[in-house]
């Protein structure tokens, strides 16, 4: 993905693609939402609602999927960051599924660190000598994409 999407969605709709039943997407957990606005053009840096899924385990059986959606910035800012550097959210916002297991800031991340992002497209760039056209990727029918995303926990020095 190239560091630019498209998201107007509600907690309600995240939480539908990202496959809970409608009446279970209605009443999903929210964290943080309020720091969310809807772009056209969302960037590294900032909010996205994420999906962060678990599955409640009975006994042996694994029962109903379950969750909220929290408003999350986009990159990933390692918790080993110090709290007096500056965060660069575009240096590691796109984690590669052939090589996340080869490194060590996603690595540590895949065992239980791990959500889902929706969105209703993105935007890939074509190069024609100097010049740059952006093309928007989405479903013909509006249906949100679905990003599988890893996540980490960070404060900053203010908080």
């Amino acid at each position: 993905m190239c560091g630019r999407a498209r998201c107007t969605l509600n907690a309600a709709q995240v939480a539908r693609a990202c496959g809970l039943q409608d009446d279970d997407a209605d009443s999903v957990r929210t964290v943080e939402m309020d720091r969310f606005h809807p772009s056209y053009n969302v960037s590294p840096g900032s909010y996205l609602p994420v999906f962060a899924a678990r599955r409640d385990v009975q006994g042996s059986q694994v029962g109903d999927l379950c969750g909220a959606v929290h408003c999350m910035k986009w990159g990933l800012i390692p918790s080993f960051t110090k709290k007096t550097e500056k965060p660069d959210h575009y240096r590691m916002f796109n984690a590669r599924s052939e090589s996340a297991k080869e490194k060590a800031s996603f690595r540590r991340l895949i065992p239980h660190n791990r959500c889902l992002v929706a969105v209703e497209g993105y935007y890939e760039w074509k190069k024609d000598g100097s010049k740059k056209q952006p093309y928007y990727i989405h479903f013909k029918d509006g249906r949100p994409l679905v990003f599988a995303a890893l996540y980490d926990l960070w404060k900053e020095s203010e908080g």
